[in-house]
């Protein structure tokens, strides 16, 4: 604030919270794609159980150990290339129609690796120190992600052909 003219920035944590995050990681757009989508993919990187239905207007129910719960719709989805997901409870109790919280993932192949960009928007009221808790909390469960993702993509590298495809099967 500079005298009484109000900027913009300083009315940022009053009005609605956005975060965005890119991290590239070593993994096909469909591996991170289940991994998002996919309840067993799910518990391996973001939460500790979860019911994931990923269909437009199908719900993704979250539970960590904490006892925290979480719920969302899915608003968009574009198999290997972007999903978005509306919380109806993001832990802090059943959301107002006049608030939002999405968040969204897009997932871009370059240069042999895949792009994922994250964004949080949140239209409820943030202090600033709330907002750089959860800034830094994406840091780390972004990471738990890429990590996942890195080694299902190498664990499949890994596995053996099918016996059945006559170009890889063993000789008799």
């Amino acid at each position: 604030m500079t005298g009484d003219r109000f900027e913009p920035q300083d009315m940022f944590a009053k009005s609605g919270n956005k975060i965005r995050k890119k991290v590239w990681i070593k993994a096909s757009p469909d591996v991170i794609y289940r991994a998002l989508t996919e309840s067993k993919e799910l518990m391996c990187w973001f939460c500790d159980r979860a019911t994931c239905d990923a269909r437009q207007g199908g719900e993704l129910n979250a539970l960590w150990q904490t006892g925290q719960q979480g719920r969302a719709v899915f608003t968009h989805l574009d198999p290997g290339i972007s999903l978005e997901l509306l919380w109806i409870d993001d832990g802090s109790g059943t959301r107002s129609r006049e608030e939002s919280h999405t968040l969204r993932y897009d997932i871009r192949s370059k240069s042999g690796m895949t792009e994922l960009v994250m964004i949080d928007k949140d239209d409820s009221p943030t202090s600033a120190e709330e907002y750089d808790v959860i800034d830094k909390g994406w840091n780390s469960v972004l990471l738990e992600l890429k990590d996942h993702c890195e080694r299902l993509e190498r664990s499949a590298k890994l596995r053996p052909h099918s016996k059945t495809d006559p170009k890889t099967a063993p000789p008799k």
